[in-house]
């Protein structure tokens, strides 16, 4: 996590210092105030996912498997909740259609009464993000982010990870998923003896499992949905896993397309 680090000067620029940080509690802290400490760290789980989006080679990917042809069938779930904090509670996913993208990476799906639900679980949690691609017709494409933050932004021919255009952090209508929080206080005097921001940052990242996405249906419209994802995690960011295998953001070619079934 050393990294980390080094990509706070660039993650600033981006964000232009203006992002206000919540702690656990979900109250806002001052921007002003903390800039320095938590642009930092925030960096850390931000800028990390432009470099695993310009990746050339993934760690590994999912490609689908012969019979499925491209096409998924979202199950509709038996009406079990999701509270979307990233720990997959025992039953929550009970009723979802699960992939294995990697031996550390599983892919949930459900729907129920008019919402998607997609969880992404990552074992073990370090520090991780998830970048997911959502086409409702194969030429508008929607990324939706997940880490410290989250934010959703429209990627065209020209976008590059993090620009053209930036992301809007906090603006997410029609969905909503768990964010990375962490004990300011500890990672501080963490700082304070001596370990980097990133490493503070890990050692005193709450308890998560992955993440947690409910997205209204009616946001995509009644589909089916083309739809990728990408999941960075440390140490190897710039080698994601990639679902489906062989696929770039900018073009819907080879995604999977969700469709709304009866049952798993």
């Amino acid at each position: 996590m050393e990294m980390c680090g080094t990509l706070s000067a660039k993650r600033e620029r981006l964000v232009g210092g203006k992002m206000n940080t919540r702690n656990r509690a979900g109250r806002p802290e001052s921007s002003r105030r903390r800039a320095p400490l938590m642009m930092g760290v925030t960096s850390c789980l931000l800028v990390t996912a432009g470099f695993a989006l310009a990746a050339i080679r993934p760690a590994s990917s999912y490609s689908l498997q012969e019979g499925e042809q491209g096409a998924l069938a979202v199950p509709e779930g038996k009406g079990l909740p999701v509270l979307l904090d990233g720990l997959f509670s025992p039953g929550e996913w009970e009723d979802a259609k699960r992939l294995d993208l990697d031996d550390n990476v599983s892919l949930f799906l459900k729907s129920y009464g008019g919402h998607v639900l997609i969880g992404v679980k990552i074992s073990p949690f370090r520090t991780s993000v998830v970048e997911m691609f959502i086409s409702p017709d194969g030429r508008a494409i929607h990324h939706l982010h997940a880490s410290a933050q989250i934010g959703e932004r429209r990627v065209n021919e020209n976008s590059g990870p993090w620009d053209n255009p930036p992301f809007v952090w906090g603006d997410t209508p029609d969905w909503q998923a768990n964010e990375i929080r962490w004990d300011e206080g500890k990672m501080q005097a963490l700082i304070k003896e001596g370990k980097s921001e990133g490493a503070a940052q890990e050692l005193s990242m709450f308890k998560y499992d992955g993440f947690e996405f409910q997205i209204r249906r009616s946001k995509f419209g009644p589909g089916p949905w083309l739809f990728r994802v990408e999941v960075p995690t440390a140490p190897r960011f710039d080698k994601p896993v990639v679902f489906p295998g062989g696929t770039t953001m900018k073009s819907t070619a080879g995604w999977a397309k969700l469709t709304w079934g009866s049952g798993r």
